[in-house]
């Protein structure tokens, strides 16, 4: 990972726990009946899935996966192998994110979220932690179509021969 990468984990990490900060016990009402955030706790998962020392444990595990497959793509990268991912700022996006909840879990007992209309709670950790994903999705979908037009090119090559 380069330094603008550790950059955007603690920003992320800086940012949430800020929020989390200004909004304990709080509800704020941004434009009342329609943008408004109300303060909750949440003891489970992401959207209050599972539990306990399991969602913790299962964040430890996350976050030591993560951090593993960065060790071994930046290895394979230095080799010329690199995947997908080597640019790293959807892992750092999700490692900050995994990394922020964690500190709630261990600290406080529970995330704190935020609850807006009727959406499923949430926190700038959680948008980090969905977004970061989402850009995996799209650079594992562009690399799979970029691998298939390679194979493609190579078969027309080799027809024309």
């Amino acid at each position: 990972m380069k330094l603008k990468h550790y950059i955007i984990g603690i920003v992320i990490i800086i940012i949430d726990q800020l929020t989390k900060f200004l909004m304990i016990g709080k509800s704020v009402s941004f434009i009342p009946g329609f943008l408004e955030f109300n303060y909750t706790e949440n003891t489970g998962g992401a959207f209050g899935v599972g539990k306990g020392d399991f969602i913790l444990i299962v964040s430890v595990i996350i976050i030591a996966v993560l951090v593993v497959f960065m060790m071994v793509d930046r290895a394979n990268k230095s080799k010329g192998e690199g995947s997908f991912i080597s640019n790293y700022i959807p892992c750092a996006m999700i490692l900050a994110g995994s990394v922020s909840n964690l500190i709630d879990r261990l600290f406080r007992g529970f995330v704190v979220d935020f609850k807006l209309f009727d959406f499923p709670n949430f926190n700038i950790a959680d948008i980090a932690i969905v977004v970061g994903i989402l850009i995996l999705i799209v650079m594992l979908i562009k690399e799979l179509v970029s691998k298939k037009d390679e194979k493609r090119e190579k078969i027309k090559k080799e027809e024309h021969k």
